[in-house]
């Protein structure tokens, strides 16, 4: 009788163990998986993305020098950006800075390093220039935002202001707070 006691607990301490050193978890890594693992992920030179109306024209180009992919996951970053946003009335603002990054799903463009929103309107002399360390753009609603530090120039004006939102398809431009204007005669 002891025995068989004996050879029962011998057989499920031998399935256990066997569970337990069979598990994924306790394999070890392969050398091809770290090797992997230390590459980098996809990376694009002079790269432009097009993004299309329902009518079929260019909503949104985004140019970058390069773009890389960050740890193999969805999130990428764009050096050298230009961001060009066409309105639905013909105006197109361009966005430039020196590093942006894409959040995944690919509705909001951060950018930061050196910004500058510009609208480029047709028929007009000398349009606003908006400078920041860095802004936000939500691609669907076509809003621009920051909560940092804005300098706006126009022809001899300079604006500053701590904060900015910008709606690009409406064309309206609210400072937040600090507003500070020097205007020239």
């Amino acid at each position: 009788m002891l025995f068989r006691v004996f050879t029962v607990l011998a057989v499920v301490a031998l399935g256990i163990s066997t569970w337990i050193f069979s598990s994924p978890a306790r394999r070890p890594r392969t050398q091809i998986d770290a090797k992997q693992a230390d590459l980098p992920g996809y990376y694009l030179k002079n790269a432009v993305l097009t993004d299309y109306d329902l009518a079929g024209d260019p909503s949104i180009r985004i140019e970058a020098e390069r773009i890389d992919q960050i740890a193999h996951g969805n999130e990428v970053a764009l050096h050298n950006v230009r961001v060009v946003y066409q309105a639905p009335n013909g105006q197109s603002w361009v966005m430039v800075g020196d590093l942006a990054h894409i959040q995944p799903g690919g509705k909001v463009v951060d950018v930061t390093g050196n910004v500058r929103l510009q609208g480029e309107a047709t028929g007009r002399e000398g349009a606003a220039v908006v400078h920041t360390d860095t802004l936000s753009y939500n691609v669907p609603d076509a809003v621009a935002s920051t909560k940092s530090d804005v300098r706006i120039d126009y022809a001899e004006h300079t604006l500053t202001a701590r904060g900015l939102i910008a709606n690009l398809k409406e064309r309206t431009l609210r400072l937040e707070s600090k507003v500070n204007g020097r205007f020239h005669p």
